[in-house]
């Protein structure tokens, strides 16, 4: 019996996940999709898994995938002069796989204060760092001194690896103990 497929559930789905902060469950499915059976509920969920949007864990519970927030890129702006706008679609992003390129390693924080408003990152923004002891100098890195957790640029002065601010007002840090913690890949704000 071949059962009507709609890309509205995907939507439906989506909705429930932005909602509840999970996915639904095959009952839930059914439910936020208007099935009378769990068959319907099973069958566009193993239709979303075949299409990569959703997944399934080992134990059988349904996960997002990276598909799930493609969102499409529709051409290039000018932040200078304008320029006559072109409306093609010209690709879909994921915006998680192109600011989290190693998701097993990364992680997020929220920005306190304004030491590194010179590299445009305000108090408020979102950066996500990526754990590694491989730090080079001119990377911003997430940092633990002997005064806590910081975030700044790594420098470079003979051999000498101090930390230094994106804004004049804080002065270097040459911490006695310490250890980079990870390195900066991506920062966000939303308006």
């Amino acid at each position: 019996m071949a059962k009507k497929y709609s890309k509205n559930y995907k939507g439906k789905i989506l909705d429930f996940y932005r909602a509840h902060r999970r996915m639904p469950t095959i009952t839930e499915v059914m439910e936020i999709c208007d099935f009378a059976s769990r068959s319907s509920a099973f069958y566009v969920v193993n239709r979303l898994v075949k299409e990569g949007v959703i997944q399934k864990d080992s134990a059988g519970r349904l996960t997002p995938s990276s598909k799930l927030y493609e969102i499409p890129m529709v051409g290039h702006i000018r932040a200078g002069f304008a320029a006559p706008a072109e409306d093609e679609l010209t690709d879909l992003i994921s915006v998680g796989e192109f600011l989290i390129p190693h998701p097993n390693r990364s992680y997020l924080l929220q920005v306190e204060g304004d030491s590194m408003i010179d590299a445009g990152i305000q108090e408020g923004d979102m950066v996500i760092f990526e754990r590694t002891k491989d730090a080079r100098p001119g990377q911003i890195v997430v940092a633990l001194t002997e005064d806590g957790y910081t975030l700044k640029f790594l420098r470079k002065k003979g051999a000498h690896l101090f930390l230094e601010a994106a804004n004049e007002k804080y002065p270097e840090i040459h911490p006695i103990e310490g250890e980079i913690v990870g390195v900066v890949t991506a920062t966000f704000r939303k308006y």
